[in-house]
């Protein structure tokens, strides 16, 4: 919920490797500009929404992120959306979104995902509360019930804080890609264990085992990251402290 978790959910630091500049023979040297347009922070809530210009003599493209997290009683709600413009006239063109949702009862974890495409062109309150409906039918034929009926919720109440809120960027429509997942710190955990035992304990930093533990997730990683790194420093601390043959379920006991 501060700056450095930002940081590491965005990654604002390789948003010009989804440039195709960046392919090029010859990749000019872009900057990057991040300004935050609004900040709402509450003690178990916050909505950030950035504008994000990348630029040198010659190029120049802005596009917006979106980042709110909710921390409730029963899980963790966490959601990102890229919104690409054209380059030409700034208009939106396309949401890019990873939604994650973690409950504190782990038995009420899965390892679930859906990949939600949205054809219509749709303001971003509009398509929050487009991915609210598909959510509330996904829940009523699988035992995703609880998980799906939780992230609706989250889904609707962040639709009204965008038109509420940020009425000056909700104006413009767009097409939308939506990759939501529960991953669970038990579950990461238990995944890091593995990775930091495999490669040796105190030989590689938090930077390598979430990647070797994230990247698998697609485009949900920024989300498995944002659950990664403030569970890594705990997991190498037992390690190194108790060694691998505690195993997985020791470990993370905290978690599971």
């Amino acid at each position: 919920m501060n700056v450095t978790w930002v940081n590491k959910v965005v990654n604002f630091t390789n948003l010009t490797k989804g440039c195709p500049l960046h392919k090029s023979n010859v990749t000019p040297k872009l900057n990057v500009s991040v300004v935050t347009l609004y900040n709402m922070s509450k003690k178990h809530e916050q909505l950030l929404f950035f504008g994000i210009s990348l630029y040198n003599s010659t190029f120049n493209y802005t596009m917006y992120a979106l980042v709110y997290r909710a921390e409730r009683s029963q899980y963790n709600f966490t959601i990102v959306t890229r919104i690409f413009t054209d380059p030409k006239t700034g208009e939106y063109r396309a949401y890019l979104t990873g939604m994650n949702i973690a409950p504190a009862n782990e038995k009420k974890s899965l390892p679930v995902g859906d990949v939600i495409l949205t054809a219509n062109n749709l303001t971003l309150s509009q398509y929050y509360w487009t991915l609210n409906r598909v959510l509330m039918k996904l829940r009523k034929h699988d035992e995703t019930n609880w998980i799906w009926g939780r992230s609706a919720y989250e889904l609707r109440h962040l639709s009204h804080l965008v038109r509420l809120k940020l009425p000056e960027y909700n104006q413009q429509k767009a097409v939308g890609i939506n990759v939501v997942m529960d991953i669970s710190k038990c579950s990461v955990c238990k995944a890091l264990v593995w990775v930091l035992c495999s490669i040796g304990v105190g030989y590689v930093g938090c930077d390598v085992a979430c990647g070797e533990v994230c990247l698998p997730f697609g485009l949900a990683a920024p989300l498995c990251f944002a659950v990664c790194y403030p569970t890594c420093d705990y997991v190498q601390g037992v390690l190194i402290g108790g060694g691998c043959m505690l195993g997985a379920d020791a470990v993370c006991s905290r978690y599971c």
